[in-house]
């Protein structure tokens, strides 16, 4: 089933793609990006997680997009009650 999925060059499906937790460890998804405290910074979708929905309702195939996280840039400060307006 996982081989399905695997098209690291994106002949089949447009985007490198890769089954479930076969990523390379340089691609992240954006909630991955956000947890290390980083955001895509303008770079485009690198490649593509795929795996079949076990959504009740909600069948067929699911993505997550994958950003390098070597072109990732820190998450802005966020200032709080006025930090830094003087």
């Amino acid at each position: 089933m996982t081989s399905r999925f695997r098209d690291p060059t994106g002949e089949r499906f447009g985007l490198p793609s890769y089954p479930r937790g076969k990523a390379p460890a340089h691609l992240l998804t954006r909630r991955q990006l956000d947890a290390a405290g980083l955001r895509p910074g303008g770079q485009g979708v690198q490649g593509q997680v795929l795996w079949h929905s076990r959504r009740r309702g909600k069948p067929g195939v699911r993505a997550a997009y994958l950003y390098d996280v070597r072109l990732a840039v820190p998450k802005p400060r966020r200032r709080c009650c006025g930090e830094g307006a003087e």
